[in-house]
């Protein structure tokens, strides 16, 4: 308790920023309309899974029963992992423009394909259903070198734009920075971006930190199977200098020690108030800032959900200085003046 009052005094309060940005995205993919045109058009009959359905001998209830699901609801692994693919990009051009989804889609594909080489990281695919989405994703309009071809900066989401910006603004040879988003996908995305777009160039030195994931070995996986690259030493290299800027996922909000940062950006809203409080927590440097990305117009805009929360930061901070001002009084009280050993009556 002696010293609870110096610790509280040291722990500054960032400024807390709410960045705007449209919504709208301009521009189109042709990749990922063809990708949309191969769902659409999906040929059941041609399905694995439906095919070993139909030939099997047995004509059990329970068999007629997958046999008409399969068929009805379209629920088939090859299906499935198609229609994952289209939602996982439309979300990812929304939110970070057509060229980077480009970028990420191809990525996943290359990962499939050298998977399917490998065959050891997909036990639960059949040889029928790897062969036959091949086939499916071998007609997408893919340039030559998809498998190494850079990332186009061409049609970058509004709030990608956003985001470059700030950082541009922001960076020093003194900065240290957290950037939290909601998908593995888009911490891979942002950190190639980052690293090779123009106006950051020479600034700053990204690292990525995401949990461990099993997908490449689960069944529905293409979507996600693109990784972002060596983070096994990223906080190590954050602590020395190294790394100022660490792209991440919830992961990092709490029970994982990284260095006090300067600079903390949600670039979607924190979903709760916990989370809200502790990303706030990593922003601890001197003139920190922590900011928020929200959308100018639709639903993600909820001001009074906002300001509720900063009322509720700035009731805690006036909390924080309240227990500054009294652990200060009582050491006062125990260091200030003569000792007075009190001894209990035996009687």
């Amino acid at each position: 308790m002696a010293h609870r009052s110096e610790l509280l005094r040291y722990v500054h309060k960032p400024e807390l920023v709410r960045l705007d940005y449209s919504p709208v995205v301009e521009g189109k993919s042709l990749l990922q309309a063809a990708l949309k045109l191969q769902l659409m058009t999906y040929d059941m009959r041609s399905d694995p899974y439906l095919l070993q359905l139909v030939n099997n001998p047995s004509k059990s209830r329970k068999l007629t029963k997958k046999l008409e699901e399969a068929i009805f609801k379209k629920d088939t692994y090859c299906y499935n992992e198609l229609k994952s693919l289209a939602i996982k990009y439309e979300a990812t051009a929304a939110e970070l423009g057509p060229s980077v989804a480009d970028w990420c889609l191809q990525q996943c594909i290359a990962q499939f394909h050298k998977q399917i080489r490998t065959s050891d990281q997909l036990l639960d695919w059949s040889h029928a259903e790897m062969d036959h989405l091949r086939k499916i994703l071998s007609r997408l309009p893919l340039p030559k070198d998809y498998t190494s071809s850079p990332m186009s900066l061409d049609n970058l989401s509004p709030k990608v734009q956003a985001l470059v910006d700030l950082l541009a603004s922001e960076a020093s040879p003194s900065l240290t920075g957290l950037v939290f988003v909601e998908q593995r996908v888009w911490v891979a995305a942002l950190a190639e971006l980052i690293s090779i777009h123009p106006k950051l160039q020479g600034k700053l030195s990204v690292g990525t930190f995401v949990g461990s994931s099993m997908s490449l070995r689960r069944k529905s996986g293409i979507a996600t199977m693109i990784e972002p690259r060596n983070q096994q030493d990223t906080l190590e290299k954050f602590k020395t200098g190294d790394t100022n800027l660490i792209i991440t996922t919830t992961i990092l909000e709490e029970g994982i020690d990284v260095s006090a940062c300067h600079l903390v950006i949600c670039f979607e809203s924190p979903k709760n108030l916990k989370s809200f409080v502790q990303r706030r927590g990593r922003a601890r440097r001197i003139q920190s800032k922590y900011i928020i990305f929200m959308a100018s117009e639709g639903s993600d805009r909820t001001p009074g959900k906002w300001e509720s929360l900063e009322q509720e930061m700035r009731d805690t901070y006036e909390d924080d200085s309240r227990r500054v001002k009294e652990a200060g009084e009582r050491e006062m009280i125990h260091e200030v003046g003569e000792r007075i050993y009190n001894i209990a009556s035996t009687r």
